[in-house]
């Protein structure tokens, strides 16, 4: 593509949206500047003009705009013996909005590549799943919590957690992967419950 568009140029939110799409499809490795650019409309200099690189673009494409804090307002909000739900509700919302788009994204590059892992990590345990532990696990209560144990328990969540996402949005396994939330959260929050509150070996 050649020549100059007319009016305020787009050119780097259109590659950003490029971007979350291919990675999302293909994973950081799998994905080229080539095809991204052409989904974007755009000559592929115009990665290294607006980013440096791809490994730049993908920095821009974490960039999530979420406010963790907002998002996880209804967790913050519900009873202990409702944590589970109330996690699993804002995260599936999450994972069936635009924001799924870059999430996918992330977690496609995690499984392909360690390297990657470390956004699915901050996403998953460090946003999400710690923050509700440290309200609601016996162990937090009172003047001296146990960290090791809060770790145990967020490291057991996140196998529900991290499972039900590779499940319903990246390997698609059915019915999981077409069930409403209702039904996903009648199924899934008991065992979440049970690492985030209930007794463990």
């Amino acid at each position: 593509m050649s020549g100059r568009r007319r009016g305020p140029s787009t050119t780097r939110d259109d590659l950003i949206t490029a971007a979350r799409v291919e990675f999302a499809e293909h994973g950081v490795r799998g994905a080229t500047t080539r095809r991204i650019a052409a989904r974007a409309g755009v000559d592929p200099a115009m990665i290294t003009h607006h980013f440096g690189s791809k490994s730049g673009l993908w920095q821009a494409v974490l960039d999530l705009p979420i406010d963790p804090a907002k998002l996880l307002a209804p967790v913050r909000s519900a009873p202990p013996e409702e944590a589970a739900r109330a996690l699993l509700g804002v995260l599936l919302r999450a994972w069936d909005s635009p924001l799924g788009v870059p999430l996918r994204a992330v977690v496609r590059s995690a499984v392909a590549d360690p390297a990657y892992a470390d956004r699915a990590r901050e996403f998953v345990v460090a946003r999400a799943i710690l923050p509700t532990i440290r309200r609601v696990a016996p162990e937090a209560q009172g003047a001296d919590p146990d960290p090791a144990r809060l770790a145990e328990r967020a490291s057991l969540a996140a196998t529900q957690i991290a499972g039900l996402i590779l499940a319903r949005y990246i390997i698609r396994i059915e019915p999981l992967a077409s069930a409403d939330h209702e039904w996903v959260i009648d199924r899934v929050a008991p065992n979440v419950q049970r690492y985030l509150t209930g007794p463990l070996p």
